[in-house]
């Protein structure tokens, strides 16, 4: 099972690529390219925030916390 983190990681080197004008292909078989350049960044920044908040706990653990206090 792939991680976040490594989710993340493969996302940055596939920006980083095609920056460089270089297309990359997915498991799927879908090439990327300048064009999914928005698509791979709203990724990158959605799964910074699933390990944001994996690292705070979650949302349900502030909630038990809230509940505790």
């Amino acid at each position: 099972m792939i991680t976040q983190r490594e989710r993340l990681q493969w996302y940055l080197d596939a920006e980083k690529k095609i920056l460089m004008q270089q297309a990359i292909e997915t498991a799927e078989g879908e090439k990327l390219t300048f064009a999914s350049l928005a698509t791979v960044r709203r990724e990158i920044e959605r799964l910074q925030q699933l390990i944001s908040r994996e690292n705070q706990g979650g949302r349900r653990s502030m909630i038990r916390r809230n509940y505790l206090e």
